[in-house]
């Protein structure tokens, strides 16, 4: 049976274990290279409130999150974009990222 990843929307404000300073989610199903191989990770984001700086997104998965500050916006087409989002990683393959692999490369 496929498991299905149950995204927090964009714009929801969390922190993550260990951290101290709130990460904003920008993006959902990010893959990126990690030792020449295709990874994903859950999530996308930037520091908040300072936003994006530069190019520097900070990459990160639901077991990662210690605490949702705030929920993004939730519509019909978020739940369409979720359901493709879940199927395109079924599709693709793609193993999962951790963020220390990611920051050990």
């Amino acid at each position: 049976m496929e498991q299905k990843t149950d995204f927090l929307p964009l714009g929801s404000v969390v922190r993550l274990n260990g951290g101290v300073k709130k990460i904003i989610i920008i993006a959902r199903a990010v893959a990126t290279k990690i030792e020449d191989e295709a990874k994903y990770f859950e999530y996308g984001g930037s520091l908040y409130p300072e936003g994006l700086l530069g190019d520097t997104i900070l990459y990160f998965n639901n077991e990662d999150i210690l605490q949702v500050e705030f929920k993004g916006y939730v519509d019909e087409d978020d739940e369409i974009m979720v359901q493709n989002l879940n199927e395109s990683i079924q599709k693709l393959g793609y193993q999962k990222g951790t963020p220390s692999e990611f920051n050990h490369q």
